[in-house]
């Protein structure tokens, strides 16, 4: 079974870059007014998302990575597509909850305006070793990032969300497929994460390199100017249907629009849950 095969779209086509519907200049997708901070926007994924929202007009954008310089490059990229866009960054781990707290209380104080959009991207890779043979503080720095890191960066939105705030958080579809050598820190955890903000979700309603190496040649890769807008389009009304779900960038989003009321219905599906257990015991119940 291919990668594609596996990850096969629910509706519509499989996407390697990005299409129309997802454009963040389409009108329904503009974020002009709105506010929005970024992990891990020095380059890649977060670099791609930051651009993105600078296509779809967002008013104030905060930076936040580990490279004072890589910030900057990604600040003078904004600045090209979006001159009217005020940017600003954070030279800030998020590991470092004190730190992380600071910049975003700054961003907000300087904005004068709550977060309306928590891009949470952020994310390590560890070198790929067995479980065995792993350096444990590389292997355990992989968990203190992608989970505590997460933790420490909802603890510090949460005081400033936006009302109908939107939070994304930036995981992989490797958490869901079979056993791949090497990856024991990496997707452990980010499938600990993706329940971290699942959790967190549920709170609110209450109140997502070099390293892959061969383990993953011949492997096609996306075009990560796909997952920048896919970003852009989880975070406009447009998509509001899939709040708390696991979705594939890959996936056509006008293919998922089509089947909204199946994913309304269903509080299990695009979810990470004990598949067959509850058809099998003949329940459907939490």
């Amino acid at each position: 079974m291919s990668a594609i095969d596996f990850f096969k779209a629910p509706k519509g086509p499989f996407h390697r870059s990005t299409y129309p519907f997802i454009n963040p200049t389409r009108p329904e997708l503009s974020t002009k007014g709105k506010t929005a901070i970024v992990t891990g926007s020095g380059q890649g994924i977060g670099l791609a998302i930051a651009k993105s929202l600078a296509k779809s007009g967002v008013s104030a954008l905060g930076l936040i990575g580990r490279t004072e310089e890589t910030l900057l490059s990604t600040k003078e990229s904004i600045k090209e597509i979006s001159p009217d866009t005020k940017v600003f960054t954070y030279a800030v781990d998020v590991v470092d909850a004190k730190a992380l707290t600071e910049a975003l209380a700054s961003f907000v104080a300087t904005t004068g305006a709550k977060i309306d959009i928590l891009a949470a991207n952020a994310g390590y890779l560890p070198d790929l070793t067995s479980i065995l043979d792993a350096d444990a503080d590389d292997w355990w720095s992989t968990f203190e990032i992608n989970i505590k890191g997460n933790f420490n960066l909802l603890r510090a939105y949460q005081p400033h969300a936006a009302r109908n705030g939107v939070v994304v958080h930036t995981s992989t579809s490797a958490i869901h497929i079979p056993y791949m050598p090497g990856y024991s820190a990496y997707r452990g955890s980010k499938a600990g994460a993706t329940k971290v903000f699942e959790m967190f979700g549920g709170e609110m309603q209450e109140l997502g390199n070099g390293k892959f190496g061969e383990s993953v040649k011949g492997f096609p890769f996306d075009d990560v100017e796909l997952s920048g807008d896919f970003v852009n389009w989880v975070a406009s009304d447009e998509a509001k249907f899939l709040n708390g779900k696991f979705v594939a960038a890959n996936w056509d989003a006008e293919g998922m629009v089509q089947i909204k009321e199946s994913i309304e219905k269903d509080p299990f599906i695009f979810t990470m849950n004990l598949v067959g257990w509850l058809e099998l015991i003949g329940a459907r119940g939490p």
